[in-house]
Formats: C-alpha cells, sequence, structure tokens
C-alpha cells in the first residue's frame, strides 16, 4: 500500500510503541472480556415528571472491554456498551391526558431508548485477597443517545380519533465513564466478575414540527450498569 514518506517514520514509531506495550502486557494483567447485565436510568432521566422526565425504565446492557497493562497495577483500555431502555408509555400517556384537557382518550405505543458508549482511558488494579481483584477504571469518549419512535393515537372532544407519528433523534456527545469491578480468578487465564459503571450527559433531540421549524429536548440521562462478565487474560 502506498504510503507517503512523511508518515512512514510515525507508522514505524507507532508500531514499535504496540510492540512495546503487548510484550508488556503478557507479564502482567492485561485482559479481553465480555459483560451482560442491568442499566439503571437515574435522575431526570428516569423521572415520571411531565414536562421534565425521561420516564425511562430498566434496561439491559451488554458490552465488551480490553486493557493492556503496563505494570501489574497500571493499564490502558477501551470500552464499549450498548444499553436499551423501555420508554414508561403508560405513565406518559395518563400524564400527557391529565395535561391536556381538550383530549378524552390517549393511546400510546413506544419504542425504547438507545445509548452506545465507546469509551478510553486508564485502568488500576489491587489484589484483594487470595485469586480476588478490583479493578478501578477513569474514561473518557463518545455517548451516542436516541430517543424513542412512538405512536400517539388521540381522541379529542367535537373532532374524533387521530393518530400521529413522533420520530425517535439520536445525538452524540462527550463524557466521562467511572466503574469499578471486583474479580475473582477462576484460572490463571480466566475470571468472573461483578462490574458497577457510572457515566451520564445530557444529548439533545431535535424534532421536526414540519417545514423548517422544530424544537430542542435536552435531557440529562445519567445511568448505571451492573454486570456480572468474564476476562480472559493474556
Amino acid at each position: 500500500m502506498f504510503m507517503p514518506n512523511k508518515l512512514k517514520p510515525l507508522a514505524l514509531l507507532s508500531l514499535l510503541c504496540l510492540t512495546a506495550v503487548f510484550s508488556f502486557a503478557q507479564k502482567y494483567n492485561s485482559f479481553a472480556g465480555m459483560r451482560y447485565g442491568k442499566v439503571l436510568p437515574m435522575g431526570e432521566f428516569a423521572s415520571h415528571e411531565y414536562g421534565y422526565g425521561g420516564y425511562a425504565l430498566l434496561g439491559n446492557s451488554i458490552g465488551a472491554e480490553a486493557a493492556w497493562f503496563i505494570n501489574p497495577k497500571l493499564g490502558f483500555g477501551i470500552d464499549v456498551s450498548k444499553c436499551v431502555m423501555g420508554f414508561a408509555a403508560s405513565y406518559y400517556a395518563e400524564d400527557y391526558l391529565e395535561n391536556t384537557p381538550e383530549y378524552s382518550k390517549v393511546d400510546l405505543l413506544s419504542g425504547p431508548y438507545n445509548l452506545n458508549t465507546y469509551m478510553a482511558g486508564a485502568y488500576y488494579k489491587v489484589k484483594i485477597k487470595g485469586r480476588f481483584y478490583s479493578t478501578f477504571k477513569l474514561m473518557g469518549g463518545i455517548f451516542q443517545a436516541s430517543s424513542p419512535d412512538q405512536l400517539y393515537t388521540i381522541e379529542a372532544f367535537m373532532v374524533g380519533k387521530t393518530s400521529f407519528w413522533k420520530t425517535g433523534t439520536s445525538d452524540v456527545k462527550f463524557t466521562f465513564l467511572a466503574g469499578a469491578s471486583v474479580e475473582y480468578k477462576v484460572y490463571d487465564m480466566v475470571s468472573l466478575l461483578l462490574q458497577a459503571d457510572f457515566t451520564a450527559a445530557q444529548p439533545g433531540f431535535y424534532y421536526s414540527t414540519g417545514g423548517s421549524t422544530g424544537y430542542t429536548d435536552y435531557l440529562k440521562m445519567p445511568v448505571f450498569k451492573l454486570q456480572p462478565g468474564i476476562n480472559i487474560h493474556f
């Protein structure tokens, strides 16, 4: 593959750095792993207060991460995850009806919130006792959130029944993630763990109202993830 001469020293340096990292990594606690568990929306995101809250429900989360340790305690790694959280449609429909007196009935079918995170940062591992370890991490990266697709069916006085579709939108923010895990080494290369992560951001979901008009709904989205998982060490 063609490469400009100016880039060849940079590519060589990058290759040497990666080689050095992996040579160190083989001696210590480096790992790659999978996690699956629950994600808990918090604060405004989970609130059922009409006009303020996100009406988000407890959801599921799946993720993967890998870390390369340059000494027995300090490492650097990446973490990716996908979270799906339902929308409390029945509660929102009741509140919508209560706050819109011209409607006699409101039915709502809603999809879920989707959240993807892509993080990179530092890891710190400590031995608790025997085969038990604890790992702490502080990371920064991308917080990509999508609001639900929703179908409203409304009955209004003197008008009758009508329906409209509200298409979900997405936004991307930069944010931070803090996490901790307790890990038990079943074998030298295999361990089981329980991991807790927290992250938050305030995406702005833009909704078009026709033509060139629309509005942006800003929603604070703090989430707490609790995930059992497995690590393969190398």
